[in-house]
């Protein structure tokens, strides 16, 4: 049987260029501590920048690092 640690999430705002070429960026809201991720506040977050900024937020993106072993 195999485990799955948890090593670390981060979450990225996925911005919209308003340009024609459709470009996109990201914005790192920076490293999350793995045992306290709650995705509603990382959407909440997403509100709350979302008018400071003049692109559009396309997406919220989770990024998570995980092991995988084999259990003993």
């Amino acid at each position: 049987m195999a485990t799955v640690t948890t090593q670390k999430i981060s979450v990225n705002l996925v911005l919209r260029n308003d340009e024609d070429d459709g470009s996109r960026f990201r914005i790192s809201l920076g490293q999350i501590n793995k045992d306290a991720f709650d995705a509603d506040k990382a959407l909440a977050i997403k509100n709350l920048l979302a008018p400071c900024l003049t692109k559009v937020i396309e997406l919220v993106e989770k990024t998570e690092v995980s092991f995988i072993e084999a259990s003993a």
